[in-house]
């Protein structure tokens, strides 16, 4: 599930977002089929993919660019039952120059979670489960002084496992 703000797809000025994607990389096993179980001994990446599009989004976008120069793009674990609740990666994005030439203007990063980041679930020990759900945010602050300039989105990721092999 992905949300967007500002969205406004109707009217005379438009200007709409969209995650493209947001996705967990992980190596993929022997049998080549993918699974949500990562050992936490190893880095693992979440790709995001977004667009903004509309009449006025290469206006909005310039002239939030002008306080903000970058998207903050940030990865969330939160822990599904006990467990810490935490950012486990943060990566600065340009506004400007667009990835395009036209709208839809198109970003992406990946966001590498580092080794050991998640803990996984100790039998025995009720206070941490192992299972995390992911949230990515980006952000652009519109320094503006009033509110409803910023542009904000959140994708709510997969629910993964961590789970050392060994």
């Amino acid at each position: 599930m992905a949300d967007f703000d500002p969205n406004v797809p109707v009217g005379a000025l438009t200007i709409t977002g969209d995650f493209t994607a947001a996705v967990l990389v992980e190596e993929v096993p022997a049998f080549g089929v993918g699974n949500l179980v990562l050992d936490p001994t190893q880095p693992f990446d979440i790709k995001v993919e977004w667009a903004i599009d509309g009449n006025v989004a290469e206006l909005w976008l310039t002239a939030l660019s002008v306080a903000s120069p970058d998207w903050i793009v940030t990865a969330y674990a939160e822990s599904v039952g006990p467990g810490p609740e935490l950012i486990v990666g943060t990566v600065n994005v340009p506004v400007l120059p667009f990835a395009s030439a036209n709208a839809p203007f198109q970003y992406s990063t990946t966001i590498t979670v580092p080794p050991n980041t998640l803990a996984e679930e100790n039998p025995g020990d009720p206070t941490v489960s192992g299972v995390y759900k992911l949230v990515v945010t980006v952000f652009l602050d519109s320094n503006l002084g009033s509110l409803g300039y910023d542009m904000m989105a959140s994708a709510t990721g997969p629910v993964i496992k961590v789970e050392d092999p060994n």
